[in-house]
């Protein structure tokens, strides 16, 4: 009888968790721009049919992979370089939509730099050798037929590239959103050079294919509910258009919620991180040229393919 309600009450409590977690729909996101984009969720979470939304919030995308990969998030915000790779290693996510294009700027203290006309012969600091920043620099150059552009991958984090500008040890760089911002704010003789553009060669020669961050829903979630994932990008998509539209409020949720100290840095940053939300099933072309780029400098990067047409979710 003991062992009866040994099991019994062992059953009562593994149902009562799995109960739990099923209350909730997961969302993880790293800090950044896919904070700023989901700043109004993680301000109100909404509830879908009695789920409670819950954001998860991680200092680095490897730690989104991390939870995606032990199929603790039921959605994501990550690289659409990543998600990628994750997909063509049959890691069950799919893409959705884009939320956030470029964010990455070509960045100078140098006064004798005007334009990307001037970038010849200089050099560039970046972090990450064939990450991101670095591949898509690379693009650039080839594209604006620069010459003779000396790459310096000598810093370990984009905070040391941009530290590195503020004690003028360096004169150039890549760098991101929102330490953009903050470098402006923190020395005028910070300027931005060039948005990090990527334009399509086979479309409006001014369109961006600058798919930088993919939004990605578990492929088990996704054919189980599909309405509650048309509910969560509906509420998604609102976010992000209110981001937009009301720069200040934005900024004062930021504040509010700790991941900003200074507003008019905020302010400042949320036209830079190109928040736009566009379902993925609408531009299949360019996110498949982004990824090509990938492909074409390294093919690990993005898994070792172009992923195949599963990878994106059609509209019904």
């Amino acid at each position: 009888m003991k062992i009866f309600l040994y099991i019994a009450l062992l059953l009562g409590l593994l149902t009562g968790c799995n109960k739990q977690a099923g209350d909730e729909i997961t969302i993880g996101i790293p800090d950044g721009p896919s904070v700023i984009s989901m700043i109004r969720l993680i301000e109100n979470p909404p509830v879908i049919d009695g789920k409670q939304v819950r954001i998860v919030v991680k200092s680095d995308p490897q730690q989104i992979q991390a939870l995606m990969v032990q199929k603790k998030l039921d959605f994501a915000m990550l690289p659409t370089v990543m998600a990628s790779n994750l997909y063509n290693k049959r890691v069950n996510y799919r893409m959705l939509a884009v939320p956030v294009w470029g964010t990455l700027y070509v960045v100078t203290n140098d006064s004798s730099i005007h334009d990307t006309s001037d970038l010849n012969n200089i050099t560039v600091n970046i972090f990450g050798q064939s990450a991101t920043a670095d591949v898509l620099f690379r693009h650039f150059i080839n594209a604006k037929q620069l010459n003779d552009i000396r790459i310096d991958y000598s810093f370990s984090t984009n905070q040391e590239v941009a530290l590195a500008l503020l004690n003028r040890s360096i004169k150039t760089a890549i760098v991101s959103e929102p330490l953009v911002s903050m470098l402006i704010s923190k020395d005028p003789r910070v300027r931005i050079i060039s948005e990090l553009t990527i334009e399509s060669p086979t479309m409006h020669l001014q369109q961006s294919i600058f798919a930088q961050t993919a939004f990605v829903v578990n492929s088990e979630f996704e054919s189980t509910h599909p309405d509650w994932v048309e509910k969560v990008m509906s509420h998604v998509e609102a976010s992000c258009i209110a981001v937009r539209v009301r720069p200040e409020n934005t900024a004062r949720l930021l504040y509010k919620h700790h991941y900003t100290d200074d507003m008019g840095i905020a302010i400042r940053s949320i036209p830079l991180c190109n928040i736009n939300f566009v379902r993925a099933s609408n531009i299949r072309d360019e996110i498949n040229q982004y990824l090509q780029i990938f492909h074409s400098f390294d093919p690990k990067s993005i898994g070792g393919k172009i992923p195949d047409e599963h990878f994106i979710v059609d509209e019904e």
